[in-house]
């Protein structure tokens, strides 16, 4: 069960993890909250989007693609985020509605598996290998999802260490997320195993662009929690963690 509202919960992230289970996938938003298992640490939520939906993500021009940060409440993210993407350039409608509920439950299911009044949400888009290097986030959780573009690649814990050693000339095995795929990885903060090891997928001079959902719980490296009624540029270029 996901944190009520008003409950005050230890981050549910510690002791040792078997490798056995330390990989979980689901096909609902509710096997999420598999994270917070002390033997698990990633889940992947294999979910389906509707084709009209994937066909708009997969249409907006680069120019107009997001690409911002908000530390928010889940409950501040629609009134926050609908002028953020109207500065974009992005049409209002059932598409980009659909967008934002889709962010809005999202960051909803982080906040309460980790028990976050506020979450940093960064939307990005990436068109370049910023992040490409095999590495374990330093965090205890972070979710993921790649709304249009190349996935997140990852590395099974067996493999984690020779990955992050061999960089390039690592040639597997290597693993993907799948299309609009929902991820929470446990990263190094965790009290739990070492965090799984993974990557941006290199892009540049493919062509490609990428629009890269990424939620963390609050840190030093947050920016100001948003708060209405104030200009929050949210435009400004952002550090690439994932």
């Amino acid at each position: 069960m996901l944190a009520k509202k008003d409950e005050i919960i230890l981050p549910p992230f510690g002791g040792a993890a078997p490798e056995k289970d330390s990989v979980q996938t689901c096909r609902s938003v509710d096997g999420l909250t598999e994270i917070q298992s002390s033997s698990t640490e990633l889940v992947i939520w294999k979910r389906w989007l509707p084709p009209q939906f994937r066909d708009w993500l997969d249409h907006i021009p680069i120019e107009v693609l997001p690409d911002l940060r908000l530390l928010i409440k889940p409950v501040e993210l629609q009134i926050a985020l609908e002028p953020l993407l109207n500065q974009c350039g992005m049409q209002a409608g059932d598409m980009r509605d659909l967008l934002i509920a889709d962010l809005a439950n999202l960051i909803q299911v982080f906040a309460g598996i980790t028990a976050s009044a506020r979450v940093d949400l960064r939307l990005e888009r990436v068109n370049d290998d910023a992040c490409w290097k095999f590495h374990r986030d330093s965090v205890d959780a972070r979710l993921i999802t790649t709304y249009r573009g190349p996935t997140t690649e990852w590395v099974k814990p067996s493999h984690g260490e020779r990955a992050i050693r061999e960089q390039k000339e690592f040639s597997g095995p290597l693993e993907r997320l799948g299309a609009h795929d929902v991820a929470i990885f446990k990263g190094s903060r965790a009290s739990s195993g070492n965090g799984i090891v993974h990557r941006s997928p290199p892009i540049a001079g493919t062509g490609c662009t990428r629009l890269l959902l990424c939620v963390n719980q609050p840190s030093a490296a947050s920016p100001n929690p948003w708060v209405a009624g104030s200009r929050n540029d949210s435009h400004a270029s952002i550090k690439r963690g994932w």
